[in-house]
């Protein structure tokens, strides 16, 4: 795996509490790569997270949001730069930070007979606005205890007690928009000794597989902020 670059090792934990600790509804039961503009056609698989066309973070698929100004599904219409097949909504995250930290968002993704053993990557469209735009820190969690939920321990900055989370950070320093294809094997297991230490998005054992996402939102000095929509969210099938 390669790790992440830690760009903000001083950051207190108590921020973090925040991030970990909304988490999502109630469980139902049951190598980087950057391309900037031109025609992209869709991946031959994908499970779509998201696209916010709906224009709206309350259906079909219900966001938490933590700590940050403003989280909203917003036109794409005036986000021209590099602009290429990304629909007509995404997500806007943008505010202060304090400490570099600045709040982010999350969704439950788990469902009853949910098949998510075929893929191998992470996808997301991300529109920046230069050098400033922030760092985003991407979360994903496994059910490890098989009770399709994520358990925090509130003295331990809430983090999981049974379950795996995996990490990549993505700095945000370019205009306009780009897709990234993110290798999951190039997440980083951020709580080692947790859980089993072994990426499980499937469904098995009375596991629920992949639980949650969250998105974190950190800025590129102590007093600054960020500002990025993101878009277009899905698990793919890598090209390699």
């Amino acid at each position: 795996m390669i790790l992440a670059v830690c760009l903000f090792a001083g950051l207190s934990l108590v921020m973090w509490s925040v991030a970990v600790g909304l988490g999502g509804p109630t469980p139902e039961q049951g190598a980087e790569t950057q391309e900037g503009a031109g025609t992209m056609s869709a991946p031959a698989r994908a499970f779509v997270i998201d696209d916010f066309e709906s224009g709206s973070l309350r259906a079909p698929r219900e966001w938490w949001t933590f700590d940050i100004q403003k989280a909203a599904a917003v036109p794409n219409e005036n986000l021209v730069a590099g602009r290429y097949d990304t629909g007509e909504y995404s997500l806007l995250l943008s505010g202060p930070a304090k400490n570099w930290y600045a709040g982010g968002c999350g969704t439950y993704i788990a469902k009853e007979k949910q098949d998510l053993s075929g893929y191998d990557a992470f996808q997301i469209d991300i529109y920046g606005n230069g050098p400033g735009s922030g760092t985003l820190k991407i979360e994903i969690f496994d059910d490890d205890n098989s009770n399709w939920q994520v358990e925090q321990d509130p003295a331990k900055a809430y983090a999981p007690i049974y379950d795996d989370k995996y990490t990549y950070d993505v700095s945000v320093d370019w205009n306009g928009w780009k897709r990234l294809t993110i290798l999951l094997d190039d997440f980083v297991d951020d709580n080692p000794r947790v859980g089993d230490d072994v990426w499980n998005p499937v469904q098995s054992g009375g596991s629920g597989g992949l639980l949650q996402i969250q998105f974190v939102c950190l800025a590129s000095k102590a007093t600054g902020g960020v500002n990025m929509n993101i878009d277009n969210i899905s698990l793919t099938v890598s090209e390699e």
